[in-house]
């Protein structure tokens, strides 16, 4: 088993830029804020829930930031439903106010469900995960593209996959669905945005240590899991952090249309 290592930010490599994280009072999208702050974004956290975003803000708060980097010059808390085009607008154009520009977007909005059989799986559930999962993203790259489009600065937008994005997930019809869907809308829209200098990439980790990973298999299920990823452990939030800030850095300046894996070799077999 592999021992998880410290993930060390790179001191001012994302100095002068700014980035949202949708779903930022996630696990996933706190930890990829704090890493933002780190090396020197200004970070909008986007997110439905004003309890999340308090909290979200109390913990970056809390951080050990560059000299340079303080709360009230480099966070900016936005609630905003991103399931709606009002919602995505909203998020997008107070970023931007409040900056003057838009480098990064980390889609990360997401939802899931306990392990289901097909048979079991109700419309309603199908609806919500595809809801949030993909028309988010799909709103979130058409407006967020738009406004990088009309500033002529280029930027990287992100998406959160999974690696039930790249293969069969018994259990999780729809939320494999709604991953593997997000593949081709990073592949089509790269294809389109490449021309303004925008690039779209999709991360797709294995199991993330976090409740809502926690939640979605039985104990039985989880160590059968496990036992198929080669480095022995799960990712932790960090590892999905440090592959999103190198995205949004000029050392990924020539990647878009990738998945980028974040699974311990879990697709290897």
């Amino acid at each position: 088993m592999s021992t998880p290592i410290i993930q060390t930010p790179i001191a001012d490599r994302l100095s002068g830029q700014v980035a949202l994280i949708t779903g930022a009072a996630g696990n996933i999208g706190l930890a990829t804020a704090s890493r933002f702050l780190q090396e020197g974004a200004k970070v909008a956290l986007v997110d439905i829930s004003p309890a999340g975003l308090e909290q979200a803000l109390s913990t970056l708060t809390k951080l050990d930031l560059p000299k340079d980097v303080t709360p009230e010059s480099h966070i900016l808390c936005i609630q905003a439903d991103v399931t709606s085009a009002d919602g995505v607008q909203k998020y997008v154009n107070e970023t931007v106010k409040a900056w003057g520009r838009l480098d990064t977007a980390f889609l990360c909005a997401g939802f899931s469900y306990s392990s289901t059989s097909i048979f079991d799986t109700t419309e309603e559930t199908w609806d919500k995960v595809m809801k949030i999962n993909t028309r988010s993203a799909f709103l979130g790259i058409k407006y967020v593209a738009t406004a990088m489009r009309e500033l002529k600065t280029g930027g990287s937008i992100i998406l959160a996959s999974s690696i039930a994005g790249l293969r069969a997930t018994p259990g999780l019809s729809a939320y494999s669905s709604a991953k593997y869907a997000l593949r081709g809308l990073c592949q089509t829209t790269a294809a389109e945005l490449g021309q303004y200098g925008i690039r779209v990439n999709t991360i797709h980790p294995c199991g993330v240590n976090t409740p809502m990973f926690q939640a979605t298999w039985s104990p039985e299920k989880m160590a059968d899991l496990l036992s198929r990823v080669p480095l022995g452990r799960w990712a932790n939030v960090e590892d999905v952090a440090a592959v999103v800030a190198f995205l949004a850095s000029k050392d990924a300046c020539f990647l878009s249309g990738v998945a980028l894996k974040i699974d311990g070799g879990a697709v290897t077999f």
